[in-house]
């Protein structure tokens, strides 16, 4: 029988929320199905398209078609949620992820934080509040689309000196890694700097972050 929500972790009844007006896909990972599937009722009487994972292997499994946001639990056997986002980590993954889990320390949050992931929730949670935690990681991962599609506009030129200009290097620096001319470094820099509608250096080095390089 599913887990009552409600009653055990979300401390009041579900209820379809106005707040959501576009379909937005969000991944939950579980190994408990009744935590799995009263999560999954939740948010889709809060009209979002869900997806649930039985293991952090089984998501990685299927990592292609995953949505907007990932919920993870963080103990669970073979994988456990942090191991799943040094995973996601390495492959770039630029979904935000929310851990809940019943069992956290400091440590764990602090370990999850530094691994990237947008939030750390303890169960029991108030719904209203994972919901909340929710749409600003969708916000937030629509925001990073925004980044990637101008970075994909940069030619391998511009991409190299863009990773050598967020490095924190200098003009000189970066011509003598990629032997190019001085000219040629600040006329790169320059297209970068108008594709990337950056306004400055930090705003350039906070989109190298967003987008994980």
């Amino acid at each position: 029988m599913a887990l009552n929500l409600s009653s055990k972790y979300l401390g009041f009844p579900m209820q379809q929320n106005s707040l959501i007006e576009n379909i937005n896909k969000v991944c939950l990972v579980d190994d408990d199905s009744e935590i799995l599937e009263s999560l999954e009722r939740f948010f889709s009487l809060s009209g979002f398209e869900i997806k649930t994972f039985s293991s952090a292997i089984d998501y990685l499994e299927q990592l292609e078609e995953n949505g907007d946001c990932l919920i993870c639990d963080i103990a669970m056997e073979e994988m456990d949620g942090l191991e799943l986002q040094r995973r996601l980590n390495k492959l770039q993954h630029l979904q935000p992820t929310i851990f809940i889990t019943g069992h956290g320390t400091i440590n764990m949050a602090v370990e999850a934080m530094k691994l990237g992931a947008f939030d750390f929730i303890q169960k029991p949670f108030n719904p209203e509040l994972l919901l909340e935690k929710v749409l600003l990681a969708i916000e937030s991962y629509r925001d990073r689309m925004k980044i990637l599609s101008k970075y994909k506009t940069l030619t391998n030129r511009e991409i190299g000196v863009f990773k050598c200009v967020t490095r924190g290097l200098s003009n000189k620096q970066i011509s003598d890694e990629l032997f190019m001319a001085g000219s040629t470094v600040e006329a790169h820099r320059s297209k970068v700097m108008k594709k990337m509608a950056a306004k400055s250096l930090p705003d350039l080095v906070k989109m190298s972050v967003e987008l994980k390089l």
